[in-house]
């Protein structure tokens, strides 16, 4: 009861509209220009012939969601304009309440981490892909389906046009995304006005903004039909999302860890931590996996504590987890403030934040390299930038080959790069060079809360983090004024393989990534790229 007092406080100080005339009601909360949700009943067009179940029928409405100064729900119908998606609410809020946890805790994407948002990868990932090795469609099918029915808002709709939204939790924020999947059934001119947008939002806002609206909404619900049992139970279904609990909070946290539904999981991995840290002083046990609640409506958690519970990938081993738990407690320091201030570069993404991941690293990693690189010889000594910024390296072994490194840095933790001698991205000069350019850009760019990091570079990061880390790596490594006079003394034209073969060498890069980076500055066409890639073996 406590913390739904606090949630219900928290919440009341923000604007609230709350309308209701001649059986109409309506409520609006949140601010358009971050996060706002407002949802309304309406009479139902339908009258008494529709056959629907008596508190559906009462429950015909709107809702619309402004993400950053935009309605998603806007569209067009028979050639008007309307800033509502239109239907029964009350199984839309069933959903929302019956999904809740997912929706604001699990970033996970299903099957694949394709897709720079939800929207994107789920459209991309709908049908099994084109392999040589067989694919179980229906399982494949199944996986898509229970991941879409939890974040997707047509899966709450049961039937009415909604837009092709997905609400899900990325790194810090929490995602909403759109796509442009057409509904089914319907004419080509119902088009909704916000297709293919990425906006990222704080979770507290979005949790208590809609957790304000649903409560009113089901209240009034109630007052029109006080005789209902299923709009009873959804209240109290509501009323316990605020509530604090253990076994709420270890929901959530396998939610927020990448486990999903996997609560056994994610115990088992609790313990191979706590065993792990048994030694450890409380104040590290607390740092390392201590459990935030900003509200009673859900956790936030340490990047780390994601890490350690199954953030790495979906195969991490409990031996994995052990050993990352280990090596944390050794990068641990009372006050990590003066590796802090070394990495407060001035990089700003300013104006880049309209660019693309990949251009923004691009541009980022050239600004570094002038920033950060010492270059006497010709070539940028990423490991001396490491040195001078007072970042130490580690080698481990983990299980997973497709995990190339892994970054952390905190309050309490001192900024490391540990890098994984079993994946083939550190075989050779060239590969382990970029791998450390790569886990820079992390340190310097992505740290959570502007103190915090914890990521496992991999198939299962980011995909934004990720391709903004590979050109921020290409970019420090082979900035443009070092690239022009290393191809400017080549023995051939920049196409030629005799030239990739002595900048590579000059640059100290792999074949590979150097090809990467001239087809990305146009010096080479996409033919180039194929022909002169086929040349080469990976790693060389």
């Amino acid at each position: 009861m406590a913390g739904q007092r606090a949630c219900q406080e928290a919440i009341s100080k923000r604007a609230v509209v709350n309308v209701m005339t001649f059986g109409n009601w309506e409520m609006q909360q949140g601010d358009p220009a971050s996060f706002a949700f407002k949802l309304s009943f309406l009479p139902n067009p339908h009258g008494e012939d529709d056959r629907a179940a008596p508190e559906e029928r009462r429950s015909w409405g709107t809702f619309a969601i402004w993400v950053k100064g935009e309605n998603i729900c806007a569209h067009i119908e028979q050639g008007e304009i309307l800033d509502s998606a239109h239907w029964y609410m009350l199984p839309f809020i069933e959903w929302i309440v019956a999904n809740w946890d997912p929706l604001l805790h699990e970033e996970r994407l299903p099957l694949s981490n394709t897709g720079l948002s939800a929207a994107e990868s789920l459209g991309q990932t709908r049908l099994p892909p084109l392999a040589l090795k067989e694919v179980d469609e229906f399982a494949w099918m199944d996986t898509w389906a229970a991941w879409w029915g939890r974040h997707s808002l047509r899966a709450g709709s049961e039937g009415g046009l909604l837009p092709d939204a997905y609400i899900r939790r990325y790194r810090d924020t929490v995602e909403i995304s759109t796509g442009a999947e057409p509904v089914q059934g319907v004419p080509r001119e119902y088009v909704f006005l916000a297709p293919n947008r990425i906006f990222h939002v704080d979770p507290v806002e979005v949790a208590e903004t809609l957790f304000a609206v649903l409560d009113a909404a089901i209240r009034e619900l109630m007052r029109r039909m006080p005789e209902s049992g299923r709009l009873a139970g959804l209240h109290s279904r509501l009323a316990q999302l605020s509530t604090s609990s253990s076994d709420r909070d270890t929901t959530r946290m396998a939610w927020l860890a990448g486990l999903g539904d996997q609560v056994d999981r994610y115990r088992a991995a609790a313990r191979v931590v706590d065993e792990t840290l048994a030694h450890a002083s409380p104040e590290i046990r607390e740092r390392l996996t201590g459990i935030r609640h900003p509200t009673p409506l859900l956790v936030a958690g340490s990047p780390h504590a994601r890490l350690l519970y199954g953030a790495v990938s979906p195969e991490t081993s409990l031996d994995d987890v052990a050993q990352l738990a280990g090596l944390l407690t050794k990068t641990y320091v009372p006050d990590a403030s003066r590796w802090l201030a070394r990495l407060d570069q001035p990089l700003e993404l300013g104006e880049l934040r309209q660019l693309t991941p990949g251009q923004q690293g691009s541009r980022l990693g050239e600004q570094a390299s002038q920033l950060l690189g010492d270059n006497p010889r010709g070539w940028i000594d990423v490991e001396s930038i490491l040195k001078n910024l007072d970042i130490a390296t580690w080698e481990l072994s983990l299980s997973d080959e497709d995990v190339r490194a892994v970054s952390v840095f905190g309050p309490t933790q001192r900024p490391f790069v540990f890098v994984n001698t079993r994946t083939r991205w550190v075989k050779g000069v060239g590969a382990r060079r970029f791998t450390l350019a790569h886990e820079l850009c992390h340190l310097l760019l992505d740290r959570e809360y502007g103190d915090e990091l914890a990521i496992a570079t991999g198939p299962w990061a980011p995909v934004a983090v990720e391709q903004r880390a590979n050109a921020f790596a290409a970019a420090i490594l082979m900035p443009t004024w070092l690239l022009r006079d290393a191809v400017a003394a080549a023995p051939a034209p920049v196409d030629d393989p005799e030239t990739i073969k002595y900048v590579s060498a000059r640059l100290k890069v792999s074949a590979s990534s150097l090809i990467e980076r001239l087809h990305n500055l146009d010096e080479i066409t996409f033919e180039d790229r194929i022909r002169l890639r086929s040349m080469w073996l990976p790693g060389r």
